[in-house]
C-alpha cells in the first residue's frame, strides 16, 4: 500500500474509536477446522476484533497489518480480556511477511490477489486458510466495497493454490453482503 493508504487506514480507525465493534464471518467458517492450539496470522485485521475471538479460543494470534493505529486497537481490545497479541507493521504490496509458518492464516475483506500465493508458503503442514472476501455481486445492493476491491465469482479457489479446498460458496450473508468463503489445508 502506498503511503496514503496507511494514512487513510489510519485515519480510519483513530475515527472508528477501538475499530469495528464486530468481526467478520471468519471464526465461525473457521472454527471447525482449528487446531485446539496453535498460532494463528490474522491478514490486515487490525480494525477487526477477529483477533480478539480468535485468542478466547486459546490460538497464538499474531496480526499483520499496514494501520499502527489498527493494530493498536487489536491490543488494545485483546489486553482489555486479559489476552495477548502479537503484532507485524507490513505493508503487504511493498514488504513480505517474515519467514514464520502458521498453523492457521485468515484474511477478511482484503483483496491482494498476489498475495494469495505467498501465503500457502507460510502456512505449517496442514495448516488451513480461511478467506471472507466480497464479490461483484455486492454491487447490486451496495456500493461499496468498489468494484476493485472484490472478487468475481468463483474467482477465490483459483487465487489459492496448493492446498485441499475445505468449504467454498459465494452466497448472499446475513450481513447483506454477497461474499465468496473459502477454507482450505495445505498439502
Amino acid at each position: 500500500m502506498a503511503v496514503g493508504d496507511r494514512e487513510r487506514w489510519n485515519d480510519k480507525w483513530a475515527e472508528a474509536g477501538r475499530g469495528t465493534s464486530h468481526g467478520s464471518a471468519l471464526v465461525d467458517l473457521v472454527r471447525p477446522w482449528l487446531p485446539p492450539s496453535g498460532s494463528l496470522l490474522d491478514i490486515a485485521g487490525g480494525g477487526s476484533s477477529d483477533s480478539l475471538h480468535f485468542a478466547r479460543l486459546g490460538l497464538d494470534v499474531t496480526v499483520a497489518d499496514v494501520s499502527d493505529v489498527g493494530l493498536i486497537q487489536a491490543t488494545q481490545r485483546c489486553l482489555a480480556e486479559d489476552l495477548k497479541i502479537s503484532t507485524i507493521e507490513v505493508d503487504l504490496e511493498t514488504e513480505p511477511l517474515p519467514g514464520e509458518r502458521w498453523d492457521v492464516i485468515t484474511v477478511a475483506n482484503y483483496l491482494q490477489r498476489d498475495l494469495f500465493e505467498s501465503l500457502v508458503d507460510h502456512l505449517a503442514e496442514d495448516g488451513v486458510i480461511g478467506v471472507v472476501i466480497a464479490t461483484e455481486t455486492n454491487l447490486e445492493r451496495n456500493e461499496k466495497p468498489s468494484r476493485g476491491f472484490l472478487l468475481d465469482r468463483g474467482e477465490l479457489p483459483t487465487l489459492i493454490p496448493g492446498v485441499e479446498t475445505l468449504h467454498v460458496s459465494d452466497s448472499w450473508r446475513d450481513n447483506g453482503r454477497h461474499e465468496a468463503h473459502f477454507v482450505g489445508r495445505r498439502r
